[in-house]
């Protein structure tokens, strides 16, 4: 290869990143997003007819996915163009069907991070260490959930604290692991289906007013959710729980009526490190098991750009308005977080990879998960 032929390779390599984000004025103006809900799918069509009403360019169709997965088939497939989901989804959008993210929320103005998971135990016990937590109870908010399951048992796996075997069965490895736990949900036949799970795993849970539902995936187990994991050591029957850093300050100053949450204050938790150590409840952006990336909006490869031109066109005209419909708010659909976040302060373009946007530690979490058949 000559001087000149080097010389024009390297510039085409140069401008690969450029073309393969440039938009081609020809493409489709048609965008169809696939929703989940009656409530997604209301808004959706609320936001397509005031699109329209605005001649905003562009138009959006509305497409009914059975769940998650038959969205992530759809978009691969061509019969949907795009879907905002959560960060596992978007690992599994990419890792198992060659998906790419278009645009992703910002909730704080300069960064992609939704929450941070942390460790949460009393300040009181002062033996624990999130280095040396076998034999130890634990809150969980669910089965299968962020930050209830995927984060903290990926992290126990990962600093090796927690073998999964050849078999890649955790439930069986995180009941060897911990004394006992509140995991709602782990019993139930679809996490369950041979009645395998061990039993420790349900023992810190509490069920309702009569000791019924125990261990159940919905509020009816007093244990369950993120107030749920709280409550569970608080009351003592838990050493930690895995949970957002915000959960206390949401049951704090009166946000939370019940009886075991009334005289709870900030000095009486703590939080538990990687690195062994503890911290104060505020300090969580320096001392968390994992910093979960905020929804992203999935797409083909190459729709990268056209859909990223038609979000950046509906949030100059929805995004910040203060009457009519709103892009960020929920209200009027009878759910939260409808399409897209409520705390979204904006949309962001994701130049990269869906990777780069879930971030090294998250990915590395995630991928503790594969072996079970992640795909």
């Amino acid at each position: 290869m000559d001087r000149l032929e080097r010389r024009l390779t390297v510039a085409f390599l140069l401008l690969l990143p450029l073309l393969s984000i440039s938009c081609a004025a020809h493409q489709k103006t048609t965008v169809s997003w696939c929703v989940l809900s009656d409530a997604e799918e209301q808004k959706c069509l609320d936001l397509a007819g005031n699109a329209t009403a605005r001649n905003i360019r562009g138009t959006l169709e509305c497409v009914r996915g059975e769940d998650t997965k038959d969205c992530l088939d759809k978009i691969k497939d061509g019969k949907a163009d795009a879907a905002s989901m959560f960060a596992d989804d978007i690992y599994a959008a990419g890792l198992c069907h060659g998906l790419e993210l278009a645009a992703g929320e910002s909730h704080n103005g300069e960064d992609g991070y939704s929450y941070y998971v942390v460790a949460m135990a009393r300040r009181s016990s002062s033996d624990l260490s999130l280095l040396e937590m076998h034999e130890r109870s634990s809150c969980h908010p669910g089965i299968r959930t962020t930050v209830g399951w995927t984060v903290p048992i990926g992290y126990l796996v990962n600093t090796s604290q927690i073998s999964i075997g050849e078999q890649c069965n955790f439930p069986r490895a995180v009941g060897n692991f911990f004394g006992y736990s509140c995991v709602p949900g782990v019993k139930d036949v679809q996490h369950d289906p041979k009645g395998n799970n061990p039993k420790n795993l349900c023992e810190a849970c509490i069920g309702d007013d009569n000791d019924r539902h125990i261990c159940a995936n919905n509020p009816r187990e007093r244990h369950y959710g993120e107030s749920g994991a709280l409550r569970c050591v608080a009351e003592n029957l838990g050493d930690v729980a895995f949970v957002k850093h915000s959960t206390i300050f949401d049951n704090l100053d009166g946000k939370n009526q019940e009886s075991w949450a009334l005289d709870l204050e900030q000095e009486d938790l703590k939080l538990l490190c990687p690195d062994g150590t503890e911290a104060n409840l505020d300090e969580f952006e320096h001392c968390h098991l994992a910093a979960v990336p905020a929804n992203a909006v999935v797409v083909r490869v190459e729709d990268k750009c056209r859909v990223w031109k038609f979000l950046e066109r509906l949030q100059n005209a929805f995004g910040n308005a203060n009457e009519g419909f709103r892009l960020f708010s929920s209200a009027g659909y009878g759910k939260s977080n409808v399409l897209f976040d409520d705390d979204t302060h904006h949309l962001q373009r994701v130049l990269g990879s869906y990777t780069s946007w879930l971030g090294p530690t998250y990915t590395t979490v995630l991928q503790a998960f594969e072996c079970e058949g992640f795909c």
